[in-house]
């Protein structure tokens, strides 16, 4: 049985200190991984929802039935101005995903050069006797 001198000591040596330790390790591979799969799966969803291949699969049928040559030219015209459009939209997303991926990636360097920048400061500001 184990006192609670130690069982206070294991949790602040073992629990504490070994997650704070631990929390670059899994930042930089369970996290990314986890982040890189949900960035996955959310473009996956935004390509399902776009329904690209119903654009696609229907590109030459006439809308609204309409079989006569303009309407064949207004309906080619017409899809292929909501593809690019939404081509565009799907582009910026996964950039905008890549462009969270790569803050994940330097967070953890920004929050350590801000915080031993600020530190720096203080000590300055502590011996100029400000």
């Amino acid at each position: 049985m184990q006192s609670r001198t130690g069982a206070v000591a294991r949790l602040l040596l073992v629990d504490l200190i070994g997650s704070v330790a631990w929390f670059p390790v899994w930042w930089y591979t369970k996290g990314f991984q986890r982040m890189v799969n949900a960035a996955s799966r959310a473009l996956q969803y935004r390509a399902a929802s776009y329904s690209f291949r119903i654009w696609v699969k229907n590109f030459f049928v006439p809308m609204y039935g309409q079989h006569d040559w303009a309407g064949r030219l207004v309906s080619v015209f017409m899809r292929f101005i909501v593809l690019v459009g939404r081509s565009i939209a799907y582009v910026v997303e996964a950039a905008v995903y890549g462009l969270g991926l790569f803050v994940w990636i330097a967070a953890p360097f920004a929050f350590a050069v801000l915080t031993f920048w600020n530190l720096a400061a203080g000590a300055v500001l502590k011996g100029a006797g400000v």
